[in-house]
């Protein structure tokens, strides 16, 4: 329990003149106590998700992704179906999760969980894992098999993971940026390698492509120079099964 007292000064010193003084207040300090914080409404501080990037990966998982939405906080987790999985707070709008294992391909609902206390069941996010065996993949897969370029000293199968990263070259040398779609990867990485590929060509015209990513795949396609024009198309065309790479002589 302390003493004091209000006084009104036309200066910051009191120790003259005053304005006015009141009579001594007895004041009692109980912050030893602890003090409640300020409850949020509800309706304002319910984390929600808007968008999951990328939304889909392969069944191994293991791969990040980002979780979009609002009034994210520290410790909240998430969940991919009954899964609690690692997560990382970057921002009140953003996670940053890594996608666990799943047996079976398919869709998956994506909420986020607190102390027990389950967020966004009525409006979930949804990923989509997806099989390296799945018939529409494997065929991408059998397709790159045949046409891919080939470096010295590569084994008679290469390794799905090898087959995507030089499809990945191929189409971010064309197309500039990558795509998450592991589909159009796949079709448009085959359609690139069947047309530039397939067609025969003397020896010194088809350079091989270096170790190199995207660089190394961008000089190896643009050194064809007014040979060839390669232009990508999506139909139906007799055996060719949906897909069809259109050739072009410029000469």
């Amino acid at each position: 329990m302390r003493r004091f007292q209000v006084v009104l000064s036309t200066t910051v010193n009191v120790d003259g003149h005053v304005l006015a003084v009141s009579d001594n207040m007895f004041v009692h300090n109980n912050s030893k106590h602890g003090r409640r914080a300020r409850r949020l409404d509800p309706s304002e501080a319910t984390p929600c998700i808007k968008a999951i990037s990328p939304s889909e990966g392969w069944t191994t998982g293991g791969a990040m992704v980002i979780i979009i939405g609002d009034n994210f906080f520290d410790g909240l987790q998430v969940v991919f179906g009954t899964m609690l999985v690692w997560s990382e707070l970057i921002t009140p709008h953003a996670i940053r999760v890594q996608t666990p294992p799943r047996h079976i391909p398919g869709v998956v609902e994506v909420t986020l969980s607190y102390k027990s206390k389950q967020f966004c069941k009525g409006a979930p996010g949804r990923f989509i894992y997806t099989a390296l065996n799945e018939p529409t993949i494997d065929y991408g897969f059998q397709r790159l098999q045949k046409v891919i370029p080939r470096h010295p000293g590569d084994p008679e199968r290469l390794a799905k993971e090898m087959l995507l990263k030089r499809a990945a070259d191929l189409v971010e040398a064309l197309y500039g940026t990558p795509h998450n779609n592991q589909d159009i990867i796949l079709k448009r990485a085959a359609d690139i390698a069947e047309a530039l590929y397939s067609v025969p060509r003397n020896p010194g015209q088809i350079p091989a492509l270096s170790s190199s990513p995207a660089h190394s795949a961008m000089m190896g396609i643009n050194s064809y120079g007014s040979q060839l024009g390669v232009s990508i198309s999506e139909s139906t065309q007799g055996n060719n099964q949906g897909k069809s790479a259109e050739l072009k002589d410029t000469q």
